[in-house]
């Protein structure tokens, strides 16, 4: 095939580390919700380094994350799929489908660290089942595929419990983990504190998992709730800053623009 009409998905996309290498600072992303495959591909436009398919917090169906997949692909920014749980079937089948990377949510010791890890690679160094059909171009290189796969798939770990912060720097040495992600929602609940996301046991949190994978040479991410707190993640070091999702950030649009249009005529009627 002429180099000049060969399709995007025959051409590896990029992946989460080579977004973050590139990046004047942190890497910065969204988390998407609503499954749709316009709001993906228009993502893909945007200045944003990478997204999150989200379906652990969404409806999202394995045909909608392909969609999803699909109007990313040719694009500069790196789609990563959190799953609903750890699940080997869940992880391999969000790689097939030919995504950049898995976030596994609420991992609390390097035990399971490491049973992620090996679903996200290929033997000798992981348990991946071989049946990556999207993501060898439906065959077009399946040899090729398998041989660069594992250098270019990122495992993603979420941390947001009290134990998970306390296994930290053993899950951070877990070999295959690529990035401590931390989840500050679920977080802010366990250590006493639900919808806080300040204060002294989230400074120590966000510390210890910096610390950790600063020592171990991994990536640490993390979920910003405020513009302000995504300056402060960014000034502490963290390389993956997600800074909203798509439904939030159109929540707060239209309700900026509604305020916007209606203060004069609010202002008459005062």
């Amino acid at each position: 095939m002429p180099e000049s009409v060969r399709h995007p998905l025959l051409t590896a996309g990029p992946g989460l580390s080579e977004v973050v290498d590139r990046a004047p600072g942190p890497a910065l992303g969204l988390f998407l919700l609503s499954g749709n495959s316009m709001i993906a591909e228009l993502c893909g436009t945007l200045p944003l380094d990478w997204v999150v398919l989200d379906a652990e917090a969404s409806p999202m169906t394995g045909q909608d994350a392909l969609h999803m997949l699909q109007a990313l692909t040719g694009s500069s920014c790196a789609p990563v799929v959190r799953v609903s749980q750890l699940n080997q079937h869940l992880i391999e089948h969000a790689l097939d489908l030919g995504a950049a990377g898995v976030m596994i949510p609420k991992v609390d010791t390097a035990a399971q660290a490491e049973e992620a890890a090996a679903a996200c690679r290929f033997p000798p160094e992981g348990r991946r089942g071989i049946n990556p059909v999207r993501a060898s171009g439906y065959f077009a290189d399946v040899a090729g595929y398998l041989a660069g796969a594992n250098a270019r798939t990122s495992c993603v770990v979420q941390i947001e419990s009290a134990r998970a912060l306390e296994n930290a720097e053993a899950m951070a040495a877990v070999p295959g983990v690529d990035v401590l992600f931390l989840g500050m929602g679920d977080l802010a609940c366990a250590l006493g504190q639900p919808g806080v996301m300040t204060g002294p046991a989230m400074d120590t949190a966000r510390a210890t998992v910096l610390r950790a994978a600063r020592k171990h040479g991994k990536r640490a991410g993390i979920f910003a709730y405020a513009p302000e707190l995504a300056r402060q993640y960014a000034e502490e070091g963290f390389e993956l800053i997600a800074f909203g999702n798509e439904i939030k950030l159109l929540r707060e649009a239209i309700v900026s623009g509604t305020e916007a249009l209606r203060a004069p005529y609010a202002a008459v009627q005062h």
